[in-house]
């Protein structure tokens, strides 16, 4: 059940109960901007409604939460059946008055039609595929209420991952055909460095990425950048130059030389920038200041020198420190590692070993994924990373989608209905953004309400609700560029987002 469901439908009914017997009369008082709002006589008012338990059936029907709405006359539940589920013989259990002289309920449209007698026969079947209405009469024959029944059922797989190509999206560049690109999260939006077909340089950050608004400068620069080793902290862009020169920007457009030289960076660490630097035939990890306060170690030598995934970190209440960790990449004899690094602060570590296949130029991208916990169909949330796109040991495209809920220790492949369909592109050197945009759905054939921002029974999900509107943050992942099969630069963007995220949260 859910719990804000559960109160918001106690309240309601609270105040229905509340009312004079047989009286009509309105909740709330009609403002200029409200319409009158109808509250039936407690004599017709539905106290309860839920679903019996049904066998050789997956769902535990008599589980499903119902909300029951006496301003506007529906009952209806607002977490979906699952996607198939028959709902052409369901029994409902229905509480009233036991003064009502009659209760009837009228299926039209669906598989089976016609009139039930539920005060007499209760434990007929329904049909709910079509239409049915529930109709109470009073005692005294003359007060009346119906309500519509609706047993809702998603359409769609709510835990399939949809991915699609946004087409007003296509990767900001001032000349079109780019060479070369790099994105990488910056100051809460996504900065992209791209080399055009001319040779020149573009730096674009994305103003609105939900439609594709991007301002596009043509940065300073007094170097040849290797484009794909741009990376962020939170306050400082890093790029190394042909030369491994190592370069630090503010804003992407003027850019300092540090006099460092880098075999390459591998990513931030805090405020810190992590790298190797070769010293007397020797590799080193190093970092960005230099008096971050991380010591400089030798490079083991099963640790990857390039093509690894994105090093990203996290913290939780058992560390101290953050940890970062990243994956897979290319040894320095060419061959490739399914390893898992991990960096604590003090030390590299390997985190896990033989979970995901060798692979190189995958993206690593946090999101989230729905496990059932018990019989009911409430799900539980889990943050997870997923790992996407690279090429595999074998030189063939990866196209599983492996997932980890515990920060790079142990990797699965996702569900099957998360992984890529056959119009996602195969890449390798993908980048990878979460960002959350806002979404907007009408209630008006709900219920009415006002409430503060809050967050659903999917816990992560934010909501606001005004009257007949309610407002949510969406997460969706998207994808840059990237190198496809033939060699060539993807120049699309693509958008991938859990299905039951986009659905209308539960209040």
């Amino acid at each position: 059940m859910n719990l804000r469901n559960s109160l918001l439908g106690g309240l309601v009914l609270s105040a229905c109960l509340m009312m004079l017997i047989g009286t009509l009369s309105s909740c709330n008082k009609k403002t200029e901007t409200e319409e009158e709002i109808y509250m039936p006589a407690s004599s017709v008012a539905v106290t309860n409604f839920s679903l019996k338990a049904k066998t050789g059936t997956k769902v535990k029907l008599d589980s499903v939460f119902f909300s029951i709405d006496l301003t506007h006359g529906v009952i209806f539940n607002a977490d979906s059946l699952p996607v198939g589920t028959d709902v052409t013989k369901l029994v409902p259990v229905i509480s009233y008055a036991s003064s009502a002289s009659a209760v009837t309920l009228t299926q039209s449209g669906g598989k089976y039609t016609g009139e039930i007698d539920y005060k007499t026969n209760p434990s007929d079947s329904v049909d709910f595929s079509g239409k049915v209405v529930l109709k109470i009469t009073a005692e005294d024959k003359t007060t009346t209420r119906s309500y519509d029944i609706k047993v809702n059922v998603h359409t769609m797989d709510p835990d399939s991952l949809i991915w699609d190509r946004v087409e007003t999206l296509k990767m900001p560049s001032r000349m079109g055909s780019p060479e070369q690109q790099k994105t990488v999260g910056y100051k809460d939006t996504s900065y992209t460095l791209v080399k055009e077909s001319d040779g020149s340089y573009t730096l674009a950050v994305a103003t609105d990425l939900q439609v594709g608004e991007w301002e596009v400068h043509v940065p300073t620069l007094d170097f040849e950048p290797d484009v794909r080793t741009l990376n962020a902290t939170s306050d400082q862009l890093f790029l190394l130059d042909s030369t491994g020169t190592l370069h630090t920007s503010a804003d992407g457009l003027t850019w300092e030389n540090t006099g460092c030289i880098w075999t390459n960076i591998i990513g931030a660490y805090d405020d810190a920038m992590l790298g190797m630097r070769s010293e007397g035939g020797k590799l080193l990890h190093t970092c960005w200041p230099a008096d971050a306060g991380y010591a400089e170690t030798p490079v083991s030598s099963d640790f990857p020198l390039s093509e690894y995934t994105d090093f990203v970190q996290f913290s939780n209440r058992w560390t101290t420190l953050p940890v970062g960790f990243l994956v897979g990449g290319r040894l320095a004899d060419g061959s490739l590692t399914d390893k898992t690094w991990g960096f604590d602060g003090d030390h590299w570590a390997v985190l896990s070993e033989g979970m995901t296949p060798k692979i190189s130029g995958a993206t690593l991208v946090p999101y989230f994924v729905y496990r059932k916990t018990s019989s009911s169909l409430m799900q539980t949330e889990f943050s997870v990373w997923m790992l996407i796109g690279g090429i595999r040991f074998d030189g063939k495209s990866n196209r599983t989608i492996y997932v980890s809920y515990d920060n790079g220790v142990n990797w699965y492949a996702a569900e099957t209905s998360m992984q890529p369909s056959d119009n996602f592109p195969s890449l390798r050197n993908l980048d990878g953004i979460m960002a959350e945009w806002p979404k907007d759905a009408s209630l008006e054939s709900n219920w009415t309400v006002s409430g503060s921002r809050g967050e659903t029974g999917m816990a992560r999900v934010k909501y606001n609700v005004e009257y007949y509107k309610v407002y949510w943050d969406c997460p969706y992942i998207y994808i840059f560029g990237g190198t496809k099969e033939d060699g060539s630069l993807n120049c699309d963007i693509w958008r991938g987002v859990l299905n039951r995220l986009s659905f209308v949260p539960l209040i």
